[in-house]
């Protein structure tokens, strides 16, 4: 597999639903946070390598800094199906107990994803409702192609 960051604003903007297109791994800059709260500065997304077993999809590693107050992150993400064009969706709710890692300077989450043109977002929640700025997520956008080994 072959993960490779895109730096078309148009897709993450399409992919996610967002009214404005931003950069990848960037809050638009024009964005003000909702009140107050902020999302992480960037997203990254790389591929873990290592031996795996035919037919099992790859492990993406999300990482992103840490936003002071943050109980936990919501990660959502959208992909398109290289051989349907079906989109799909997936959301993960991030905290201590289910991060790769949680440490004062960044978080890091892994999971399997299939191929295709993905769009991701992080947003940082508050408090026991999960609060945050859901308007301003913060993207990254990459291609996860099929092996052909």
């Amino acid at each position: 597999m072959i993960l490779r960051v895109l730096g078309l604003a148009a897709l993450a903007a399409a992919l996610c639903g967002a009214g404005v297109a931003a950069q990848p791994g960037r809050a638009p800059a024009a964005a003000a946070p909702a009140r107050g709260f902020a999302n992480p500065t960037a997203l990254r997304a790389s591929e873990l390598l290592g031996r795996r077993v035919p037919g099992v999809a790859p492990r993406i590693l999300f990482e992103w800094d840490q936003v002071d107050g943050a109980r936990g992150y919501v990660l959502q993400g959208r992909w398109v199906d290289p051989s349907t064009w079906a989109l799909h969706a997936r959301e993960f709710r991030v905290d201590a107990r289910n991060a790769r890692r949680w440490a004062a300077d960044g978080v890091a989450f892994d999971v399997s994803l299939p191929p295709g043109a993905h769009s991701w977002t992080v947003v940082a929640v508050f408090g026991p409702e999960d609060i945050g700025d859901f308007a301003h997520p913060t993207h990254v956008s990459f291609d996860l192609e099929a092996s052909h080994d």
